[in-house]
């Protein structure tokens, strides 16, 4: 099942949200976003690299597949040209205009050399503060509410949703990835954005083959011009009932 795009927010009420939610803390973890594909010979060891922040509360990953590596006969069943769309406006934002993969972006800026350094273990003073509540089901009915303490500081800000799936798995059958089994964690499996700041209420479908224990909602508020972050906030979806 490929992955599921939701850019149109829907009203509503506070009252349908079940008691699972999650509030920001005054420091936030730091955002990471990883563009792979499976067709990719050199994304493996990205994949594995970004696997070092597992359970680290300040790191929080997104690994986005892209499609433009469909070309060379293996179609990775994660992909979804949004995602590669998300990519050329990271490219766009340093100006240069070039994509690849692996890329890593660090809070919104690209982050070229990732692969020499260890990731970030520490967490950074938020610019805003940061509600997540989640009603869990197909689809999951989600509520993101942002605040700035400095309502001029709101400006070209926007939140974004995105549904997570770890232990996933893929047996490669071409491309030059062909004849490996590779795994993949904080796999996007939807997204849902750009939305209001305030009282951001979307009905998020789930893809069929998504195991919610395994999955969780990542909400953050970035601004598009420059790729700023102002709050990041994870909630696994194991944790709600």
């Amino acid at each position: 099942m490929r992955a599921t795009i939701l850019i149109i927010a829907m009203a509503v009420s506070c009252s349908v949200y079940a008691q699972c939610s999650v509030h920001s803390a005054t420091m936030r973890p730091r955002l990471i976003e990883l563009y792979t594909s499976e067709g990719c010979s050199s994304c493996p060891p990205a994949e594995r690299w970004l696997r070092g922040a597992r359970g680290d509360e300040d790191v929080v990953a997104l690994e986005f597949h892209v499609d433009y590596w469909d070309y060379l006969g293996w179609r990775d069943r994660f992909d979804n040209a949004y995602y590669t769309v998300r990519q050329r406006e990271l490219a766009r934002r340093t100006g240069k205009g070039i994509i690849y993969t692996p890329e890593v972006a660090l809070d919104g800026k690209v982050w070229r050399d990732w692969y020499s350094h260890r990731l970030p273990r520490e967490s950074v003073r938020g610019m805003a503060s940061m509600d997540l509540q989640v009603q869990p089901g197909s689809p999951l009915h989600v509520r993101v509410d942002t605040r700035f303490p400095d309502a001029g500081a709101a400006d070209g800000f926007h939140n974004y949703i995105a549904l997570t799936e770890n232990g996933l798995s893929s047996r490669i059958r071409a491309g030059e990835n062909r004849g490996k089994r590779l795994e993949h964690e904080d796999v996007v499996r939807a997204l849902a954005g750009p939305l209001p700041l305030a009282g951001s209420g979307v009905s998020l479908p789930v893809p069929k083959d998504v195991d919610l224990s395994k999955s969780s909602l990542v909400a953050f508020a970035q601004r598009p011009s420059d790729g700023a972050v102002a709050q990041v906030l994870k909630l696994p979806l194991a944790s709600c009932h």
